[in-house]
């Protein structure tokens, strides 16, 4: 296990987001996309065993020390532990598209890759249908990509500092020009982006590289040798400025380049499990992504599961697939179960009956016993027959 949690998973499988493999709920990607499930839930699994390892108390730290870092350390373990353990999905087999239903999620992005990819996938989704509206609407907007772009360093919160003190500054500049007419700059030619926040690390220098990616929309093109002069000007010690045209490919549109913008904040797979956890602790709960002009108000669905409200009266084929922790991890399909759409006169017939008072043997007359009138054993059993999945014991939360 040892040498196996300091061999981050290559950068490869994990580094970037594909709108078309974790995504999609076309049949033909579904093998695709289990994959891909494993190799994100394999390296999630590394993590929690090296976060298990610092949850046992040391005798040589002090108490303080032991008590804060254990204390994270088991309390990140714990939810990774039950993180994309059971995934059920639909098989809509008429229309030939499988559907991501229900799984547990333990919303810890920066720690883990498997909750990191599903909220990068529901991004790209949301900005790629906001972006094909707006260039619609308007025939002038062009698609660029802009990454900026700070001096490496090897104290992480510094370097996010300055990152995020000099990229308000640029904002703000862009603000006062919109209301006040004053200050311009290439910047203040943007119509709409949006942008997140990047961090990767380099084992030979044990530097840090901070920098953000913006996907913006604009009519006029940025003069990229003024905007880095700009960019220099309020850095102080970068002017490492990037702007390129985004290309509409067929049969993904922006897709490609809104995932660049949407790629992890942490490439897992150029990490270590020590840096990772290093970068959580010091990154968690810091604003890393954001959106201004006309991208602005694009939400996140809550719920990450696949939309099904469109297959509802279809049949489908219900797949549970179980996660399997080894050398090479994978989903394993454990139960399949046809279902056929219920029609509506089942359904009137369900309701009646649930109207009509039960009878005969054993039946309980009167009014039904409020939830602390019921002892606590007998809840425990009604709660577990309700998590009891066709005989097969889990919890599944979406």
């Amino acid at each position: 296990m040892n040498s196996d949690k300091k061999k981050p998973l290559i950068s490869d499988s994990l580094a970037t987001v594909e709108s078309k493999g974790l995504g999609s709920a076309d049949a033909d990607n579904h093998n695709d996309r289990i994959t891909r499930f494993g190799i994100l839930k394999h390296r999630s699994k590394q993590q929690e065993n090296f976060l298990w390892t610092l949850a046992k108390f040391k005798e040589n730290y002090p108490k303080d020390i032991q008590d804060d870092e254990s204390t994270k350390a088991l309390k990140a373990a714990q939810k990774l532990q039950g993180c994309g353990n059971f995934l059920l999905f639909k098989n809509f087999y008429t229309i030939e598209q499988v559907k991501l239903v229900k799984f547990q999620v333990c919303n810890q992005h920066l720690l883990c890759p498997f909750c990191a990819a599903i909220r990068a996938s529901r991004s790209v989704e949301r900005y790629v249908k906001r972006v094909d509206q707006l260039l619609k609407e308007n025939k002038k907007l062009k698609p660029v990509l802009i990454t900026l772009t700070v001096k490496n360093g090897t104290d992480l919160k510094e370097r996010f500092e300055h990152l995020t003190n000099s990229f308000k500054t640029l904002l703000s500049r862009r603000r006062d020009y919109l209301k006040k007419g004053r200050g311009f700059n290439q910047f203040c030619k943007i119509e709409g982006a949006f942008y997140s926040s990047e961090y990767t690390y380099n084992p030979k220098t044990k530097e840090w590289h901070p920098h953000i990616h913006i996907f913006g929309l604009i009519e006029q093109w940025i003069d990229q040798e003024e905007l880095a002069e700009t960019w220099h000007e309020i850095t102080g010690d970068s002017y490492i400025v990037d702007v390129r045209r985004v290309k509409k490919e067929k049969g993904l549109g922006y897709a490609k380049g809104v995932s660049e913008v949407f790629k992890y904040a942490l490439k897992f797979g150029d990490l270590s499990v020590e840096n990772t956890w290093e970068a959580f602790k010091i990154l968690k709960g810091k604003r890393l992504t954001g959106s201004f002009g006309l991208l602005h108000g694009v939400k996140l669905p809550e719920n990450l599961a696949d939309d099904v409200s469109s297959t509802e009266d279809l049949p489908y084929l219900e797949m549970l697939y179980k996660f399997v922790f080894a050398k090479k991890s994978y989903y394993d399909l454990v139960i399949t179960r046809h279902v056929e759409p219920k029609s509506k006169d089942d359904e009137k017939d369900e309701a009646i009956a649930s109207d009509i008072p039960a009878r005969g043997c054993g039946a309980r007359r009167g009014r039904k016993k409020q939830h602390w009138q019921v002892p606590p054993i007998t809840r425990v059993r009604v709660r577990k027959r309700i998590r009891r999945w066709d005989g097969f014991m889990c919890v599944l939360h979406i």
